[in-house]
């Protein structure tokens, strides 16, 4: 019998015109059951699963671009990816020395996009948005 998380993954993929490979599902499962946004090589080094790197990357582009995943930028030099959960919206904290990341859980998006589209003059809708902060964490703070 096949656990829920796993009927969850098989589903996203089919309802977004995705093949159910073993690869794709092991995948999704792995940043479902992550905390934090992984870059693709860690992806790659923490993942039981072995997939080619080509294979990762364009799995990782096909899920952003679906909206399965999320594309996070914490201002390195590679690109952060993180499981979409639908009633968990949130936005990051980094640490600047050590690279600690914690989850900000409220953002009142909604107040936000319509005091960011009362003050353009030539949006009128916002789609998606991405705000993460940065600073120093308090562990590094007493170093």
């Amino acid at each position: 019998m096949k656990s829920k998380d796993i009927l969850v993954c098989e589903e996203l993929l089919q309802e977004n015109g995705y093949r159910i490979t073993k690869g794709r599902v092991e995948l999704l499962m792995f940043l479902k059951q992550n905390k934090n946004p992984l870059s693709a090589g860690d992806i790659q080094k923490q993942m039981n699963y072995k997939m080619d790197k080509v294979t990762l990357y364009r799995a990782l582009e096909d899920f952003a671009t679906s909206k399965i995943v999320v594309r996070v930028n914490l201002q390195g030099a590679s690109t952060y990816y993180e499981f979409l959960h639908k009633d968990h919206h949130h936005h990051h904290i980094v640490c600047e020395k050590c690279g600690k990341i914690e989850d900000i859980k409220n953002c009142n998006q909604s107040n936000l996009q319509k005091e960011v589209l009362k003050h353009s003059k030539s949006f009128n809708t916002v789609n998606s948005h991405s705000l993460e902060f940065f600073g120093i964490c308090k562990l590094c703070n007493k170093k």
